[in-house]
């Protein structure tokens, strides 16, 4: 029974969530837990391993079972084949780590490892919003801003594994640091924690409500007609949208997908992007291709069904 389960999980600076899914793609079981602090790699993987326990006994498998296979996403610049991560920001990895090889001798069973934007291009591509393109495009605005391709009916990754990096284009604004290493790179002035930041330059948190200024304290301020918060928004809808013109004149995609909690959860903010990039695309990569500009419809677990899709062959390589 074990050997037909997968485990895929998915680990991100504030929660680990892991699913096991039998080879038909029946759930068996879910369970999300908090990331450790501080991220070290031997307590992801020990909380994988408790998470991994708890599904075992919930399904009535023995507490030796081995899945068939590990498929597993995280935002960081890594190497697919080896399954060594390079950088990972959100888990502060900055120096690179063999997660793979840790995972391997940890599970003793096959494991995969990707980017969470690549996986979550992959799930969108094989299960939701992007079904039947075969030229997709992924974006996802949260705390950050990552990208996934999928391009001629393939994961595009690049030659190392770092294509799609959306967030990290340039330039947009001055002078400000980015987690990567460099300057004013898209995700600096456009991602929901650049928005937040870009507000507490104008406010003193002390002096608002709840003392904690966020990126959706920023929309309810711009929601109520706040001038100041109204153009902080609009500033980061054109950044956006000329940011993803760029990917549509590169790629002529037929699709792009656009999640995370900035844009996944607001229409109308999804909306004024997407009049942005029709605006500064090119005419005929929105008006000759009939480029769909879709929201994510597999989230939070986008980047889990592309991990599934990858470990069970569903994607041509």
């Amino acid at each position: 029974m074990s050997d037909q389960n997968y485990c895929v999980v998915d680990i991100g600076g504030s929660k680990i969530l892991l699913l096991l899914i039998d080879d038909k793609g029946g759930i068996l079981f879910r369970e999300k837990t908090a990331t450790p602090k501080p991220e070290k790699p031997g307590d992801i993987i020990g909380s994988i391993q408790s998470l991994l326990g708890k599904g075992f006994s919930a399904t009535g498998m023995a507490a030796d079972s081995k899945p068939r296979g590990i498929g597993v996403c995280i935002a960081g610049f890594l190497d697919h084949k080896s399954g060594l991560v390079y950088q990972s920001p959100n888990l502060h990895w900055t120096s690179p780590v063999p997660f793979g090889e840790l995972l391997s001798e940890a599970f003793e069973c096959p494991v995969l490892i990707e980017n969470d934007a690549n996986a979550a291009v992959v799930g969108e591509v094989i299960y939701g919003a992007a079904k039947g393109h075969r030229d997709v495009v992924y974006v996802t605005i949260s705390t950050g801003i990552g990208g996934g391709l999928y391009l001629d009916g393939k994961l595009y990754r690049g030659s190392s594994g770092f294509a799609g990096e959306i967030g990290h284009i340039k330039p947009f604004g001055k002078g400000r640091p980015c987690k990567c290493g460099k300057y004013d790179c898209l995700e600096t002035w456009a991602s929901g924690s650049a928005i937040a930041r870009s507000a507490k330059a104008l406010w003193n948190e002390n002096e608002v409500e709840g003392g904690e200024i966020t990126t959706a304290w920023v929309f309810e301020q711009a929601d109520t007609g706040n001038s100041m918060a109204q153009k902080i928004i609009e500033r980061a809808v054109e950044n956006t949208g000329r940011g993803l013109s760029n990917l549509i004149n590169l790629f002529n995609p037929s699709c792009l997908v656009i999640g995370g909690g900035v844009a996944g959860s607001r229409s109308d903010y999804r909306e004024k992007v997407a009049a942005v990039i029709k605006k500064e695309s090119i005419r005929p990569s929105v008006e000759i291709t009939p480029l769909k500009i879709m929201p994510a419809s597999l989230e939070p677990e986008a980047g889990i069904w592309g991990m599934y899709a990858l470990l069970t062959n569903r994607v041509e390589e």
